[in-house]
């Protein structure tokens, strides 16, 4: 029994030893501090600044840390031993910013500060919000923007809130292309107040462009009349039944991976999908929410159609009786502008699952339809069935 105790002692004592070990840092023990850096100099972007420079030859160099302030906050930034460049970002203003570069070895020694003081081009958020312009639109509002940086920048939209009489938050996006349009909708035809301010990822926040306007008119169509319609009362090269997909999920208001519908691996483009509405509208938009993002056989280009009344059946011209909704063949455009395979950003996820609003650009005044049939003419990895998650359509009148 003797033995096992001393046993169990010496093994918790060096185990002991071992999680003390683990606490203390990388390498030999020491207190000497690193060189410092050498031949610094800089480069100013857009809210912020690329510092290049000689690193010291101490042979347990761990990383390169920068230190700076803003609005009176301590902020800093990090890279690692084996580049000779660091990057600081998130400066609000252009203005001069004081920033210490240190070396940093494995035993956590500092070394001597090498001070620099910068002068960053403007930022992003001020030149994003000084970009910013706003158009009426049916049931809502486009922004317009521009963001030669590329930067990751949120634009908010606010309207007054009837309670408090003070503008609330209503929705925000992501964007980062170098320009483009925000398309806020759901909106009542009626004059409100409204606003736009733009954040960034630093929390770094523009003015507010404040103003008073009136959407026009747009109707959300009514979901819960929404019906699939299917071979024979169509025309569709297969139907929308596969991989465990049902046609009436496109409109139950759930967006997901596992909440679907697919047409099948045999089947072959173009791809039809006819609802019927339920009731007589005269279309505007549409919303669609995939099934992934950006990626699989998520559509790429598709058309759409429009009948008061189905039209006979027609094997030889599928879309005889038809009327054409759009004038330009919609494109599904990933908003980063990356290739498929390459990883989504945070603005392709959104994207994908707030979904991408298509506007019919035919003049007004636009057909009464009942029964919608979209053409899917191909998707986005070259695949043969085609799937989606969710679609939404608003009616609109002038």
């Amino acid at each position: 029994m003797k033995k096992i105790i001393l046993i169990l002692g010496v093994v918790a004592f060096l185990f002991a030893c071992s999680e003390e070990n683990l606490l203390k840092p990388f390498g030999p023990k020491d207190t000497t501090a690193p060189g410092v850096l050498t031949n610094v100099t800089y480069v100013a972007l857009p809210g912020g600044a690329k510092f290049n420079y000689v690193l010291p030859l101490d042979q347990d160099l761990s990383y390169v840390k920068a230190e700076y302030y803003v609005d009176g906050v301590k902020k800093s930034t990090v890279s690692s031993q084996y580049n000779t460049e660091l990057t600081v970002e998130g400066l609000p203003d252009k203005k001069e910013y004081e920033v210490d570069l240190y070396c940093i070895d494995k035993s956590n020694n500092q070394s001597q500060p090498v001070h620099v003081t910068i002068l960053p081009e403007e930022s992003p958020v001020k030149i994003m919000r000084e970009s910013l312009k706003v158009n009426v639109d049916f049931g809502g509002f486009r922004i317009d923007y521009k963001n030669p940086s590329k930067a990751e920048l949120s634009i908010y939209f606010l309207l007054k809130d009837s309670l408090s009489g003070k503008l609330a938050f209503y929705q925000a996006r992501v964007f980062s292309q170098a320009e483009g349009t925000y398309q806020v909708v759901g909106l009542p035809n009626k004059t409100n107040d409204f606003g736009v301010f733009v954040r960034d990822r630093f929390g770094n926040t523009s003015s507010t462009l404040e103003f008073k306007d009136k959407p026009w008119r747009e109707e959300y169509v009514d979901k819960s009349k929404f019906k699939y319609v299917g071979k024979p009362q169509v025309v569709d090269n297969d139907d929308w039944y596969s991989w465990s997909g049902r046609p009436q999920t496109l409109w139950d208001d759930i967006v997901g991976v596992w909440n679907f519908a697919s047409t099948g691996p045999e089947g072959k483009f173009p791809h039809y999908l006819c609802i019927d509405l339920g009731d007589t509208v005269s279309l505007g938009r549409i919303l669609l929410q995939q099934r992934g993002v950006f990626e699989g056989a998520c559509p790429k280009h598709f058309d759409v159609y429009g009948a008061a009344t189905l039209p006979a059946v027609n094997y030889a011209s599928p879309l005889e009786g038809w009327i054409k909704l759009n004038n330009q063949t919609f494109e599904v455009i990933r908003p980063s502008g990356r290739k498929v395979g390459e990883p989504a950003t945070s603005e392709d996820t959104e994207a994908a699952q707030k979904g991408i609003m298509f506007t019919i650009d035919t003049p007004f005044p636009r057909p009464a339809i009942r029964y919608l049939r979209f053409k899917f003419i191909d998707a986005f990895d070259g695949q043969v069935s085609v799937y989606a998650s969710e679609f939404t359509f608003w009616a609109q009148w002038k």
